[in-house]
């Protein structure tokens, strides 16, 4: 009796664990602490840290604005996102990162974090660093 119910609650904690690991969205690069992730940029690449916008709580959705909250996240020039070249348009991959009249760009929210006194680069050079 004893050996039969050590076997099913271990198949029950198993089975229970497997379904967490589904159930779990894809955590971006360094929140897994793997390196931070290098936009492409037609200046210097800007090095992204997930893990230091995730400790400033910004929500994932804030960004990746298309995202259900369930399937893996998706980077911004994916095909139908922010895929088009040049600097004009809502679909162009320069204005998902410098549009100032957007919620959910990294200058606009940096912009505004600076006029809360807060210490984030908004300059060019401060983000596109050697």
């Amino acid at each position: 009796m004893y050996r039969f119910m050590t076997i099913t609650l271990s198949l029950c904690a198993l089975l229970f664990g497997a379904s967490l690991a589904v159930a779990a969205p894809e955590v971006p690069g360094d929140l897994r602490l793997a390196p931070p992730e290098t936009i492409k940029a037609t200046k210097t690449p800007v090095d992204f840290s997930h893990a230091r916008h995730g400790a400033a709580q910004v929500d994932c959705v804030t960004c990746h604005h298309t995202w259900d909250g369930a399937s893996a996240v998706q980077s911004c020039a994916t095909p139908g996102c922010h895929d088009q070249p040049g600097k004009k348009g809502a679909n162009a991959f320069y204005t998902a990162f410098h549009s100032k009249g957007s919620d959910n760009s990294c200058l606009s929210c940096h912009k505004s974090l600076k006029k809360e006194g807060k210490a984030v680069p908004v300059g060019c050079s401060e983000c596109h660093a050697k």
